[in-house]
């Protein structure tokens, strides 16, 4: 417990290490002491050769994390590492052309500053409140580098950001470039708690809830896409509110079964950009085309015209649930998409192929 939950993240993981070492030692020479009546010889010589030989060990110790940034980030510069109780976070250099700030979680990378990467999480705060015909509240579950919830507040929303690690809340200060200088904002308010607890205890209503972009592979993932997941986020619509979710479903297999779920909780969702934006919601969605060109000049980050939405439509209900067809969905107690290997072998990459979506058709006067 305490060196989960404490040293870990007080003294990292090479000190916990010699702590945790030094404890055995002791307890190995506290015991071998006690022998020394019976078996004097042995008793002394613990005694004596485990605190030097503990101590040429602890000198020669080497930092774990040294040793894996060695061998697998040739090309970074360390910026800034935390060990937290829920998560490791670091913060690496590329030398790139141009140059890139990358946070890792675990190992795992989380977020980049590139340009590309960016859009693509600033999209997935942004267009929600931009489809959205009067938005004035939203929940981002996930702070990441922030970017997603930074492009949310940047649209004049009263944003709750829901993270689960201390540590990753320090490490977004790195990416200001692309969050916006976040947590400086005053509609931006942080909440360190799991994003279900957060879910569960809530008695606030929001216009729109999204996500930051979660790997639907690593441990863990499945609770933020299952089917009980959804019911929790539904539950805390207001009337009129959507929901987006990204699709990281890698195979074809991984791809339906996420977009199977989310459709199973949200009878109306329709799909965006290059088919991994979920837009659930539940009532029929429709976009109102006077009261979108009346709000356009008020949105920041992508000002985008009616003819921009018309060419990242890709799908509409209908066209989604022939799509998916029947079969499994995502849940608590069946994470399957964690177990990854245990999935049909030489799947086709998850993609959207089913018949276009007709703009006109969720378009209003």
């Amino acid at each position: 417990m305490l060196a989960g939950f404490v040293l870990l993240p007080a003294i990292g993981t090479r000190h916990s290490l010699i702590a945790v070492s030094a404890l055995a030692t002791t307890s190995s020479i506290a015991l071998a002491w006690s022998q020394r009546r019976t078996r004097p010889s042995l008793a002394y010589a613990i005694a004596g050769l485990a605190p030097v030989l503990f101590g040429i060990g602890a000198y020669y110790a080497v930092d774990p994390f040294d040793v894996a940034f060695a061998r697998f980030h040739r090309r970074e510069t360390l910026v800034w590492r935390a060990e937290g109780v829920q998560t490791t976070v670091a913060v690496h250099d590329r030398a790139d052309n141009p140059p890139m700030r990358i946070m890792y979680l675990d190992g795992n990378h989380q977020a980049n500053n590139s340009p590309a990467t960016a859009f693509v999480h600033h999209r997935i705060g942004a267009l929600p409140v931009m489809l959205h015909q009067a938005p004035t509240t939203a929940l981002v579950v996930g702070l990441g580098g922030g970017a997603t919830p930074g492009a949310v507040a940047r649209h004049d929303v009263d944003v709750d950001v829901v993270e689960l690690s201390a540590a990753v809340v320090a490490g977004s200060a790195y990416f200001k470039d692309i969050n916006f200088d976040l947590l400086s904002r005053p509609n931006a308010h942080l909440r360190v708690d799991d994003g279900r607890n957060f879910l569960m205890m809530r008695r606030k209503k929001y216009d729109v809830i999204t996500a930051d972009i979660i790997l639907p592979r690593h441990a863990g993932a499945g609770s933020l896409y299952s089917k009980e997941y959804y019911e929790l986020v539904r539950d805390a619509l207001a009337e009129g509110g959507l929901v987006m979710q990204w699709n990281g479903g890698d195979s074809m297999t991984e791809y339906k079964l996420l977009m199977r779920t989310f459709l199973s909780v949200f009878p109306y969702t329709t799909l965006w950009g290059d088919g991994s934006l979920m837009l659930g919601s539940m009532k029929p969605f429709t976009l109102s085309q006077s009261a979108y060109e009346a709000r356009r000049a008020g949105f920041e980050l992508f000002p985008w015209d009616l003819a921009t939405l018309k060419r990242i439509y890709v799908a509409g209900t209908d066209d989604i649930k022939a799509f998916v067809g029947d079969g499994p969905l995502l849940t608590d107690d069946k994470p399957v998409i964690e177990y990854f290997l245990s999935l049909p072998k030489n799947d086709e990459p998850g993609r959207y192929t089913g018949p276009g979506g007709v703009f006109e058709k969720i378009l209003t006067p």
